[in-house]
């Protein structure tokens, strides 16, 4: 089983090279064409609706794994189905907050329309994460980071042969497109994995039943969001520019793609985690000792390719985001622990849990920031970021020690 589990990992992280090779030479692209300020407004718009996209999720992604993971046959495909009516439920609900945002508040003032074009693509993603619940829960995630490669391949393609100006209302409208495309590449390949997939019509049953269920994941995936990704690029804004949004938002998504691998690990076992396997013990200190070597070995080489990383993908004006970049490597220790311990927890049981420590981490988040980002600016973010991550871990870590006694 654990063989099974690495041959898929490292489909995925062999996949995540190629997409994170794709998303340097675009975010290289990006930051040249659109400059610091208008980059600056794309990461504020991608930062603020991460947040909607947790709303449209909720929780159902994970719980919708780990109740798929104990059935079988009909009676998973039956499941696989209500969930996926469920999410789009969800999605509707963070559609209508995300008008709400776009033209209540003023930081989108001057671009509202290009807000609208990125939030059209919420109800595509939610699709996507309903065919996620099926690979993952079948253990076929070669074929869902298929998917995830042809998305942004597909817009670097189209980035690299356009010759004309590029605009933020390009930039979303060209990525909307992208994601139907991949999507409807995505739903080809369900049938390598269902054969028999009837439609189904609504159970609101079913979804009350699901919401009860994945609430503390969904309320914990949004404040898990919030500290970390919106409230510090919010913030920075306010008290400093949105140029340095720029700057900080160029590090961070360094640092998220360093984050993956340890989540495409941690999704390939919690199947197995949330299952009937006599060996989620054994699974678990195994993983441990994986992602232990992953990190000593991968830290030092990131902290000395750093300034290297950001002048390939900025050029000069963006020498801020290599002191970034390598504070956030104190938080990427903790985040892959992190999501070991975290999914450990779930697939206990333990998603209660998990959104109370969110909450408590969510709140040091906020006053550590508006602390430390006045004073010491992005570097203050950066260090309030590790700390946070730390203080996550070890809550986390105390919790699954109590429901392991």
């Amino acid at each position: 089983m654990l063989k099974r589990t690495l041959l898929n990992t490292w489909v995925q992280i062999v996949a995540k090279v190629i997409t994170i090779l794709i998303s340097l030479v675009t975010t290289g692209l990006l930051t040249r064409k659109l400059g610091a300020s208008v980059y600056g407004s794309y990461t504020l718009v991608v930062s603020v609706f991460l947040l909607l996209d947790s709303i449209a999720d909720f929780g159902t992604k994970v719980i919708g794994v780990k109740e798929a993971a104990n059935k079988e046959g009909e009676e998973r495909n039956r499941l696989f189905m209500q969930v996926a009516w469920t999410r789009l439920l969800t999605t509707l609900l963070a559609f209508i907050l995300g008008i709400i945002l776009i033209f209540g508040w003023s930081g989108f003032a001057e671009i509202r329309g290009e807000a609208m074009v990125a939030l059209a693509m919420i109800w595509f993603t939610s699709v996507a994460g309903s065919l996620e619940i099926i690979f993952q829960t079948e253990i076929r995630m070669e074929l869902k980071v298929l998917m995830d490669i042809i998305f942004p391949l597909i817009f670097l393609i189209i980035l690299l042969f356009w010759n004309s100006p590029v605009t933020l209302m390009w930039v979303f409208g060209v990525y909307l497109l992208a994601r139907v495309l991949s999507l409807s590449i995505g739903w080809g390949l369900l049938k390598k994995v269902l054969t028999s997939f009837k439609l189904q019509f609504f159970n609101k049953e079913f979804a009350i039943n699901f919401l009860r269920e994945s609430w503390p994941m969904g309320v914990y995936m949004l404040v898990f969001t919030g500290y970390d990704r919106a409230i510090d690029s919010l913030m920075i804004d306010k008290f400093i520019g949105v140029r340095e949004v720029a700057f900080y938002g160029l590090a961070y998504k360094i640092y998220s793609n360093l984050v993956q691998p340890a989540y495409y690990f941690v999704n390939s076992i919690f199947p197995i985690l949330a299952g009937k396997s006599e060996n989620k013990r054994k699974i678990f200190k195994w993983s441990v000792v994986i992602i232990l070597g992953v990190l000593f070995l991968g830290i030092p080489i990131a902290y000395l390719m750093a300034p290297i990383a950001v002048n390939i993908l900025a050029g000069e004006g963006f020498e801020s985001s290599v002191t970034v970049l390598r504070i956030l490597l104190v938080p990427l220790f903790f985040s892959y622990i992190g999501h070991l311990v975290g999914f450990t927890l779930i697939a206990k049981g333990g998603q209660k849990q998990i959104l109370i420590l969110g909450l408590i981490t969510l709140v040091f988040n906020f006053i550590g920031n508006l602390i430390m980002i006045p004073k010491f600016g992005i570097i203050g973010a950066a260090w309030v970021t590790g700390a946070s991550e730390a203080l996550a871990c070890g809550l986390m870590i105390l919790a699954l020690k109590k429901r392991a006694c």
